[in-house]
């Protein structure tokens, strides 16, 4: 049994996604370490990795929780198993498990503790199952590190929140069970175990139905999204730092009293302490051996590595300022194109209006013939399709009449004006002032095809600050 003292002890904690190294003396933790799992990692070499996330070796009291291997909650008849104890009634329990946890009973060891039963004429039992060449590979890879395996035991149900003899209730992506540790010593503790399933609720309810009783209204989950819908409680999720810290504190003082949950003992490692020291001597040897070698070796290889890149330097820096040069050429490409672009555009609309001048002039005249302060035209721009008018008017109706005025003149040009379109910008009472655009359609082939990429005004009848004083006039 462990005494709180100075002794160190070492917990490795596994599961599917990550490693865990705890060392603590007595309930105080004085070092952890944790690092992420590799997909596929047996579960040994996943404890070789744990012990070695600290320099120190491990403490020859080391403790493996893992969650790689089958627990579980079974119910057997009493008159089944009368009469059977220790090394028969594992034997026994491996049997009656072997659908569970697809395991060979004659090749497998299994830890349990037995549970208060709901139903007279059963017995429960809460077990943990491992292939015997999983339990004698993990205490080997806690061996090799220099430490001793005390024992081996799944995390479900082994740590419960800061409230001694109140029920807890755990969830993991896999698994939900329910505790509750007996009130007194002499009575069986009480719990459920069971495997989750995403296909319906049904878990839920068995968990439920077999706990005994309500659910505890307090535990853990392993992550926030491990919580099932169905369960009303509070959880304390281990992805908070101190909470996990909590966690791993109530485990370490559950699992150092060895009571009141199963786990499988330390199997017999035949190899000996003199053997092991013997064969890390030749290793050693054989290791300094190729180091020495190597090391030889690996500072020539350096030398001609270093003239190497001498030489290599050169051409690299010849290429670093070729490399500057085409930048530069390629900006002053792309500002070139960029300007001639500019020209071209500026150009087609020179060509219109030089083409169309007795067109404009007559669109002008008409224009400011109508010139009044309640509308203004601030662009004319052409299109495919011949020309559109845009402006302002502080008057809805003041576009309306300006269409009505100018289309007669215009349609002696080639030119039919479309119905205005017009959009309120909603400052005044009646919606305005407003913004208009009137189309101008080319009747006959009279201006040429501008193939610009958008639309460019070519004309401008007054500026906005002309626009602002009329409005205020």
């Amino acid at each position: 049994m462990f005494s709180f003292g100075a002794q160190i002890s070492t917990f490795l904690i596994i599961t599917e996604r990550e490693v865990m190294r705890v060392d603590l003396r007595g309930d105080q933790i004085v070092a952890f370490s944790q690092e992420q799992r590799s997909v596929g990692m047996t579960l040994p070499i996943a404890v070789e990795m744990a012990c070695g996330l600290s320099k120190k070796k491990p403490a020859q009291k080391t403790y493996v929780i893992a969650d790689d291997f089958w627990t579980g909650v079974i119910d057997l008849d009493e008159r089944s198993i009368y009469g059977l104890e220790g090394a028969e009634l594992e034997q026994m329990l491996r049997f009656e498990t072997e659908s569970l946890s697809d395991l060979d009973p004659m090749n497998s060891r299994m830890g349990f503790v037995e549970l208060t039963s709901v139903s007279l004429e059963t017995r429960r039992f809460w077990g943990v199952a491992v292939p015997n060449e999983v339990l004698s590979g993990v205490a080997r890879a806690v061996l090799t590190r220099g430490g001793k395996l005390e024992l081996l035991a799944h995390p479900i149900g082994l740590s419960h929140p800061d409230h001694p003899g109140v029920p807890w209730i755990e969830f993991t992506p896999e698994m939900a069970g329910a505790f509750a540790a007996p009130s007194d010593t002499d009575k069986l503790p009480r719990g459920y175990v069971t495997q989750r399933s995403s296909a319906s609720n049904r878990w839920f309810e068995v968990l439920e139905t077999m706990f005994g009783g309500e659910l505890p209204a307090n535990g853990w989950q392993s992550s926030a999204a491990d919580q099932p819908t169905l369960y009303a409680g509070t959880l304390e999720s281990l992805d908070d730092e101190q909470v996990r810290l909590r966690w791993v504190r109530g485990l370490a003082k559950r699992v150092t009293n060895e009571g009141g949950f199963p786990y499988l003992a330390a199997p017999q490692i035949p190899t000996s302490t003199k053997a092991i020291a013997t064969v890390g001597a030749v290793a050693a040897l054989v290791v300094a051996s190729i180091c020495g070698a190597f090391a030889v070796t690996m500072k020539s290889r350096v030398s001609e590595l270093q003239m190497q890149i001498a030489k290599l330097e050169g051409p690299t820096a010849e290429k670093k300022g070729l490399d500057k040069q085409i930048k530069e050429l390629q900006e002053q490409v792309n500002e070139l194109s960029v300007t001639a672009e500019q020209s071209r555009f500026r150009r087609d609309n020179l060509r219109v209006l030089v083409d169309q001048g007795d067109r404009f002039s007559v669109l002008l005249r008409a224009l400011a013939d109508r010139a009044e302060s309640n509308l203004v035209v601030d662009a004319i721009t052409p299109t495919k399709q011949g020309m559109t008018l845009s402006g302002r008017e502080i008057r809805t109706d003041a576009v309306t009449q300006m269409v009505q005025q100018v289309e007669p003149k215009l349609a002696e040009v080639g030119w039919a004006v479309r119905p205005p379109s017009v959009t309120g910008s909603n400052q005044t009472k009646a919606g305005g002032p407003w913004v208009f655009e009137v189309e101008l359609i080319d009747q006959r082939p009279k201006v040429p095809t501008v193939d610009a990429p958008h639309d460019t005004p070519v004309a401008s009848l007054l500026s906005p600050s002309n626009m602002n004083q009329q409005g205020n006039d």
